[in-house]
C-alpha cells in the first residue's frame, strides 16, 4: 500500500478496492510555495543575466588588447634585435598580461627554432617559470600537469630531483615530466627520460605516453633497452605491450641492443602480449642474429588464432624464402579460418593472385578443379563444419575445396580488387591531368 503524503490518504479500512481521499493544501502554504519558486527563478535569471553581461564587458575589452598586443608581441620578436620583453611586460596591466600569456601558449606551439626561443625569454618576464616551478613542488596534480606543460612550451626542464619527487604518481604525470626534457633537447633526456617513465613498474600509459617512451628512446634506446631487459617480466601486460609497440617503431636505431626480452615475450602467458611480440619482431628482418633465435616451426603450437596469424604477418615481413616457407607449411593445415585467410593474404602478397594455391601442382589450379579423395581416405569424408583443418587421415570430398583453397580465393580476389581500384583511380587521375591540361 501506497500513500502520498499531502496529497491522498488511504481509507482506514480496506474491503476490497483502495479507497482514496484527497486531502486540502492550506492556501497559505501554496502561497508560500510560489513565492520561493518565483524567487529561485527570478535569482536564476538574474545571476545568468549578470555573468553574461559580465562575460561580454571582459570580451570587448579584451578583444582590442589581443589584438594590440599580437601586434607588438611581432614587431618585438621580428621587427627588433633586441626584444625586451621584461621592460614591455612591466608596463603591461593584470588583464593585459593575461592575454599575452594566451597569446604566448598559441606561438610556442606553433613556431620553433631561434623563434621559439626568443619567446622562451617572454615566458621568463612574465614569470611563468618560476609559477610553475612552484605548482610542482606546491600544487595539486593538475596544477603539476599545467606547470610541466608550461615548462616544456618553454624548453626550461626544473631540478631533476623535483620531477623525481613530485612527477611519479601517475602515468600522465610521468610523460608530461619525460616530455620536458625531450622538448629541452637534454643530455639526460634518454636515461632520466626512460627512468622517470619506467621506475617502480608503472601503470600502462596513455597514447600520449608512449609516444613519449617513443621520443626518449629514439633518442638514445639503450637505457630503454637496458630498463625492459631487466623490468619487462614485472610490468603488467597493457605495459609489456606497449614497450613491444615501441621496439616495432625504433628498428633501425637500436644498435646491437639486446632484444631477448622481445624472444622472450613469445613465450608470456599472454596471447596479446605474443601477438604484439610478433608484431614487433616483423620490424626486424634484417637482424640475422635476432631471426637465429626465433623458431617459426613452432607457430603452429601456439594454441591462439590470433597470435598465429600475427606470426605469419610477421614473417610476410621478413620476406626472404625461409620465411615463406615456414608460412607454406604452416598455413595448410591451419585449423583456424581467420588465421588462413592472414596466412594466404600475406603469401599472396609475395606471390601474386595468379599463383598457384601453395601445396597443389599447378596442373590442379583451373578454377573448376576441385581436390579428389585418396584412394586412402575414409569415403565420404567431410570438412568439420565450423571450417576448421580436416584430419590427417581425410580429404575433403570431391565436390568442396580444401578449407586453405577457400582462404586462398578469398585473398587472390581481394588482391584483384584491390589491384583494379588502384588501376581505376590512377586512370581518373590521368584523365583529371589531361583535362587541365
Amino acid at each position: 500500500m501506497s500513500v502520498i503524503p499531502g496529497l491522498i490518504a488511504t481509507s482506514p479500512r480496506i474491503t476490497g478496492d483502495l479507497v482514496l481521499q484527497a486531502v486540502e493544501i492550506p492556501p497559505v502554504a501554496l502561497t508560500l510555495a510560489v513565492v520561493v519558486l518565483a524567487s529561485l527563478l527570478a535569482a536564476v535569471v538574474i545571476v545568468t543575466v549578470g555573468y553574461s553581461v559580465r562575460a561580454a564587458r571582459r570580451r570587448r575589452r579584451r578583444v582590442p588588447a589581443r589584438a594590440g598586443l599580437r601586434s607588438e608581441l611581432l614587431d618585438r620578436l621580428y621587427g627588433r634585435d633586441e626584444p625586451a620583453w621584461d621592460e614591455w611586460v612591466a608596463g603591461l596591466s593584470a588583464l593585459e598580461r593575461d592575454e599575452l600569456e594566451s597569446l604566448l601558449d598559441v606561438y610556442l606551439r606553433e613556431l620553433e627554432g631561434r623563434d621559439a626561443a626568443e619567446l622562451a625569454g617572454l615566458g621568463t618576464a612574465l614569470g611563468i617559470d618560476e609559477r610553475a616551478r612552484r605548482e610542482i613542488a606546491e600544487g595539486d596534480y593538475w596544477d603539476r600537469i599545467h606547470a610541466l606543460v608550461w615548462l616544456a612550451l618553454l624548453r626550461d626542464p626544473p631540478d631533476r630531483g623535483l620531477l623525481e619527487a613530485r612527477c611519479t604518481d601517475t602515468p600522465r604525470e610521468r610523460a608530461a615530466a619525460a616530455r620536458v626534457l625531450h622538448a629541452a633537447a637534454t643530455d639526460d633526456c634518454a636515461t632520466t627520460g626512460v627512468d622517470l617513465l619506467l621506475r617502480d613498474n608503472p601503470s600502462a600509459f596513455s597514447v600520449f605516453g608512449v609516444d613519449t617512451l617513443y621520443r626518449v628512446a629514439e633518442r638514445d634506446p639503450t637505457p630503454f633497452f637496458e630498463r625492459a631487459a631487466a623490468d619487462f617480466n614485472d610490468w603488467e601486460p597493457a605495459l609489456q605491450r606497449q614497450a613491444l609497440l615501441v621496439v616495432r617503431h625504433l628498428t633501425t636505431v637500436v644498435g646491437d641492443a639486446d632484444l631477448s626480452w622481445v624472444v622472450g615475450a613469445l613465450s608470456s602467458p599472454d596471447p596479446r602480449v605474443r601477438s604484439a611480440a610478433w608484431r614487433a619482431l616483423g620490424a626486424y628482418g634484417w637482424n640475422r642474429r635476432l631471426r637465429g633465435v626465433v623458431d617459426p616451426e613452432a607457430i603452429p603450437d601456439d594454441p591462439d588464432p590470433t597470435v598465429r596469424a600475427s606470426a605469419y604477418r610477421a614473417l610476410g615481413v621478413w620476406g626472404d624464402a625461409d620465411a615463406i616457407g615456414a608460412i607454406e607449411a604452416a598455413a595448410t593445415a591451419e585449423p583456424d579460418a581467420r588465421a588462413r585467410i592472414a596466412a594466404a593474404e600475406t603469401l599472396v602478397s609475395h606471390r601474386g593472385p595468379d599463383a598457384p594455391v601453395p601445396g597443389r601442382s599447378a596442373s590442379l589450379v583451373d578454377e573448376d578443379s576441385r581436390p579428389t579423395a585418396d584412394a586412402t581416405s575414409p569415403a565420404g569424408a567431410t570438412p568439420p563444419a565450423d571450417g576448421s583443418a580436416l584430419p590427417a587421415d581425410a580429404t575433403p570430398p570431391a565436390d568442396e575445396p580444401a578449407p586453405f583453397e577457400v582462404a586462398w580465393a578469398w585473398a587472390t580476389e581481394h588482391a584483384r580488387f584491390d589491384r583494379l581500384a588502384r588501376d581505376i583511380s590512377a586512370e581518373r587521375e590521368r584523365l583529371r591531368e589531361e583535362v587541365r591540361g
